[in-house]
């Protein structure tokens, strides 16, 4: 279904069927890809990116997109019982279809309809104005109650990961995927010194602080009891084929979550909608 497109956005078709949408408000820039439905840049003028992109990222159908916003669903990480099936579920991986673009002002609005899941279908809102607003619905349409679990996989670029600081989370339990252990968030700001995975128990909004650009962001959520943050350090980076060996030093994954404890169980005609805001502080 052909869609009506304001004059600041476009389609973009590439090579591997990868469809792009770009935005240009006056005021910032951003790029969507229609493969994972997922938000790749996001910049207002005069001032550094707010996403990383990688420049080994891959861009082809069945290939995960490293940076941007990643969409996981409808699990994340592996698949509780199928060792075959991707990490980090179909959504990223697969095509999404452009429902509606719309405008107002130095504002956009669209909206994406994803890939459908043994009855689960997803539909994704971006609010995208002098700040990124995103909102994540599942629909059960089954007729059998579903588990689901999804992170809006944010990838925030900073200066250098070694001098940022988390704030917002102190003393937050937190499920540490590196040590494969519980343990508490420190009592103060996190600073990252080694690799960091972890699924952190929380409602609280994380303020990134960035020094070197003078720059803070706050990331806020609803319907989300826990955040994901990840930075893959040097080890972990070299062995990632899609990521710059030092690409570590641009990034902090901060992804608004329904992880671990804090999956969902949908019945049958269920509805939830995580969402996720980031905005200058």
């Amino acid at each position: 279904m052909a869609i009506t497109l304001p004059a600041a956005a476009q389609l973009i078709t590439l090579g591997n069927d990868l469809t792009l949408l770009q935005l240009d408000s006056g005021s910032f820039s951003a790029t969507l890809s229609l493969l994972g439905g997922q938000l790749l840049s996001f910049q207002p003028y005069g001032q550094q990116a707010w996403l990383y992109m990688s420049p080994q990222a891959v861009l082809q159908p069945g290939k995960a997109i490293r940076g941007g916003v990643p969409v996981c669903w409808p699990w994340f990480g592996p698949h509780p019982s199928d060792s075959s099936a991707p990490a980090h579920g179909v959504a990223r991986q697969q095509p999404w279809q452009l429902l509606a673009v719309e405008q107002d002002g130095d504002a956009f609005h669209v909206k994406l309809q994803g890939p459908h899941w043994q009855g689960l279908d997803i539909e994704l809102e971006y609010a995208l104005s002098d700040h990124i607003a995103m909102q994540l619905h599942t629909h059960n349409n089954s007729t059998q109650a579903h588990t689901v679990s999804a992170a809006l996989h944010s990838y925030l670029a900073v200066s250098d990961s070694r001098t940022i600081s988390l704030g917002g989370l102190e003393e937050a339990v937190f499920e540490d995927k590196v040590a494969c252990r519980y343990s508490r968030m420190p009592a103060q700001p996190l600073q990252l010194q080694g690799e960091f995975d972890a699924i952190v128990y929380s409602e609280a909004d994380v303020v990134l602080s960035d020094p070197a650009w003078q720059r803070r962001l706050r990331v806020s959520r609803e319907g989300s009891a826990s955040v994901v943050l990840w930075n893959p350090w040097q080890g972990k980076a070299a062995r990632l084929a899609d990521l710059p060996d030092e690409g570590w030093h641009d990034f902090i994954c901060i992804e608004a979550a329904n992880a671990g404890e804090d999956s969902r169980l949908l019945q049958a005609g269920d509805s939830h909608t995580l969402s996720c805001r980031i905005q200058a502080d």
